[in-house]
């Protein structure tokens, strides 16, 4: 008898998530494709029966695939969408169409995975079960072969090299903006990290890199060459124009900037950009580049500017300097915005996109959790740069740092203390009497703070 939707959650959960449990270096020897190879075997490789854009990075990969999805949509193309984690519905994770894969055919699929997954639980010495993100992935390889897709769009979890998603074979690769993260799991520095990020170039697969330092820049294009890939870079091989824009007002809702891109070829794109921030264009730009690139090479001819147009303007992402519409607010409270940003260098970028955008607002007030391997010190030296004030809260992620240990470095960074609570409902409430009539209020530093706030703030239950 097939299992239910809530069977088939519970029996995920029987595996290891590194997304709530981190990795550390001693896991990371142990990540290897081996297994997950041998379960994408069993499944018919699933994921060589479409084409694939696959796209890695630190900051920004969900943005790119984001809008690289909505585009080629727009195209008139039937397009699949995998990314992680998901911000309140295990079900984000899997999109075709725009629409989140039915509860139905999310425990349909992992029954039909769960006989391969039983034989792995029985492993050799030394080799591992896959993980919770691993058996996401097959999950996304099947549904999109059985929707017949014109081509997935696939986001690297972590990393790249080792990622589950690199048994993709793709048309195009994208790597956006790489900066410090997962060092236990990828390595302490930049070029350890572009290495593994640099894991996904293949053979005669172009690839357009977002804007790099000069240590990553060198790392991406020697490993390159060595994988016999071209590369791409915005900002040097590809030519990007910003113009931002301002809200017309303190209480008008903030806008996408007006990007346009120039290849030397003589290809160019424009439009208004749907997500908010400069950051954006950047993403944007990975992102439309590689649909060119897949519609030159699938469909023999550019992409229409009108579906570059319209998929920029209309893409849909969550959780990026994105602004909650709470049931019920006092008059004259504090604008609410919410960003999944998680390291030092991207709390830094979004912060200075909102004093840029919204300059008439005095008062910003960060409502922040974090995750035990996040670089909290580096953090928190650009949240006292940027912020008026900060309210130290839990995520409800089993790997979130315990908000007095940050209250405490606060203090010892800052010389000042800052309010804890625990409970969202009571920091949120903290955060807006310290952001006060016309303040912000930016609850950043993990994506899983962002799906509990929009969670409650729309009294839906909390994220899975």
């Amino acid at each position: 008898m097939p299992i239910t939707y809530e069977e088939a959650l519970a029996y995920l959960d029987g595996f290891v998530n590194y997304e709530r449990q981190p990795a550390g270096a001693s896991k990371r020897g142990a990540l290897d494709l081996s297994r997950v190879r041998q379960l994408a075997r069993a499944l018919g490789d699933p994921q060589l029966k479409y084409p694939t854009l696959h796209i890695a990075g630190t900051k920004g990969k969900g943005s790119a695939c984001a809008f690289a999805a909505s585009i080629l949509s727009a195209a008139g193309l039937k397009v699949g969408l995998y990314t992680s984690p998901h911000l309140e519905d295990v079900r984000e994770r899997i999109v075709e169409g725009g629409a989140k894969i039915s509860r139905q055919a999310f425990a349909m699929l992992l029954d039909l995975c769960m006989p391969y997954l039983e034989e792995l639980r029985t492993r050799p010495e030394g080799t591992r079960r896959p993980t919770y993100f691993e058996i996401m992935t097959h999950m996304a390889f099947l549904y999109f072969a059985a929707r017949k897709v014109d081509v997935a769009v696939i986001e690297v979890g972590m990393g790249g090299r080792l990622d589950a998603t690199n048994l993709v074979e793709p048309d195009v690769c994208g790597i956006t903006n790489i900066s410090f993260d997962h060092q236990a799991v990828l390595g302490s520095t930049l070029e350890l990290i572009a290495t593994e990020k640099a894991g996904i170039l293949k053979r005669d697969v172009p690839c357009v890199v977002a804007p790099q330092i000069q240590a990553v820049t060198e790392t991406l294009e020697g490993r390159a060459r060595w994988a016999g890939a071209k590369l791409e870079f915005v900002g040097r091989d590809l030519n990007l124009a910003v113009v931002p824009r301002k809200a017309e007002d303190d209480d008008a809702p903030l806008k996408g900037c007006i990007a346009a891109l120039r290849a030397p070829d003589g290809w160019e794109a424009r439009a208004e950009l749907g997500l908010v921030g400069r950051h954006q264009a950047e993403n944007w730009a990975v992102a439309v580049r590689m649909a060119e690139l897949f519609h030159v090479k699938r469909k023999g001819g550019p992409l229409p500017e009108a579906a570059i147009a319209k998929g920029s303007k209309d893409v849909v992402w969550p959780g990026r300097l994105e602004e909650v519409k709470r049931v019920s607010k006092p008059k004259e409270s504090p604008r609410v915005f919410l960003d999944g940003a998680h390291n030092d260098y991207s709390i830094d970028t979004v912060l200075t996109e909102l004093h840029g955008l919204l300059p008439g607002r005095k008062r910003i007030v960060v409502l922040f959790a974090c995750a035990k391997d996040k670089d909290a010190a580096a953090i928190l030296k650009k949240l006292a740069a940027h912020t008026d004030a900060v309210v130290f809260t839990h995520s409800g992620n089993k790997r979130s740092h315990e908000p007095e240990e940050l209250a405490k470095l606060w203090k010892k960074q800052t010389g000042n203390d800052a309010p804890v609570r625990k409970d969202l409902a009571d920091a949120l409430g903290k955060a807006d009497r310290e952001a006060g009539p016309g303040g912000i209020v930016l609850a950043t530093g993990s994506l899983y703070l962002v799906g509990a706030l929009k969670s409650l703030v729309s009294k839906r239950p909390a994220p899975k």
